[in-house]
């Protein structure tokens, strides 16, 4: 099941990723500014090591602080491309997480 599309910005590509507010709901749930590691798994079947953490400041917000610039570079990620996030629940193993990257032109 797809989470949700984010179109990256300059931002996203060169420090930390921005989740959107729709998305959190389906992430692991997290408590105040303490983070957790999300594994994602990628098109060609690579398993990418995230984590996130709630963002201080005046509006509070979801990033993705480490991991994520190694999968940018690797990636070749520019401002204006795309990335879904997908969550497949498995009733043995519980929730997997999925990124797919869509291009700009």
């Amino acid at each position: 099941m797809a989470l949700c599309v984010k179109v990256l910005t300059k931002i996203d590509v060169e420090r930390t990723l921005s989740i959107p507010d729709g998305c959190v709901q389906a992430l692991p749930e997290f408590q105040c500014i303490h983070g957790k590691e999300l594994q994602v798994l990628d098109d060609v079947g690579i398993l990418w090591n995230f984590r996130c953490e709630i963002r201080a400041g005046v509006v509070p917000k979801l990033s993705i602080v480490s991991g994520w610039l190694q999968f940018v570079r690797s990636k070749q990620l520019e401002s204006c491309d795309s990335v879904i996030l997908y969550r497949d629940d498995d009733t043995l193993t519980g929730a997997r997480y999925k990124i797919e990257v869509l291009r700009n032109g």
